[in-house]
């Protein structure tokens, strides 16, 4: 990752929410600097991988770099979304790193039309689709994963066969041996 450090902006917060009922919901990452909030979407998936990588990220960070202490957290974290989020982008992908000279997470949002848009050769070769880099203290980024986790899980369950959301009117889905997924597709 090259940056200079005039362009590293800790996050003051971090949080993700949702916004609507299950099964519309809209997912929201968004990182307070002071008193301004930026907004991002997310998808599911994102909210559930960041879950899912953060702990681990953190894991590999501690076994490698022994010396460090334990991420601070506060005891009374505010993680709730600040209303109305107005998102800058949705996320395409995500990246997350870990800045040894800083001792920061890096969160690196990309913008999904820009990627779209690099992806069919609208954007010129030496342009690059739009990204962010968030960062957040270890135990920011610690809280983030545990918030996270319950947000995913306030949703609609899973279906333990398939994986798709069930509702409440019930769920219909096929036998595992005549269910396979081929590149996202259902084949029968």
């Amino acid at each position: 990752m090259i940056y200079l450090d005039d362009d590293i902006y800790p996050v003051t917060r971090l949080t993700a929410g949702v916004i609507g009922d299950a099964g519309r919901r809209v997912f929201v990452l968004q990182a307070h600097y002071g008193a301004d909030a930026v907004s991002w979407v997310i998808h599911k998936e994102h909210a559930l991988a960041l879950s899912r990588t953060i702990p681990r990220l953190l894991a590999d960070v501690r076994a490698e770099f022994p010396e460090l202490e334990e991420p601070l957290v506060a005891a009374q974290p505010n993680l709730a979304l600040k209303e109305p989020p107005y998102p800058r982008f949705r996320v395409g992908s995500m990246g997350l790193g870990y800045d040894r000279v800083h001792d920061l997470v890096v969160l690196t949002l990309v913008d999904a039309n820009a990627e779209q848009a690099a992806a069919a050769g609208a954007l010129p070769e030496e342009s690059a689709p739009d990204q962010v880099y968030v960062f957040a203290t270890r135990g920011q980024a610690l809280l983030l994963g545990q918030h996270v986790e319950a947000v995913v899980a306030a949703g609609r369950p899973l279906c333990p066969r398939c994986g798709d959301p069930m509702d409440d009117c019930g769920h219909f889905c096929l036998p595992p041996i005549t269910r396979r997924k081929l590149d996202g597709l259902l084949v029968q």
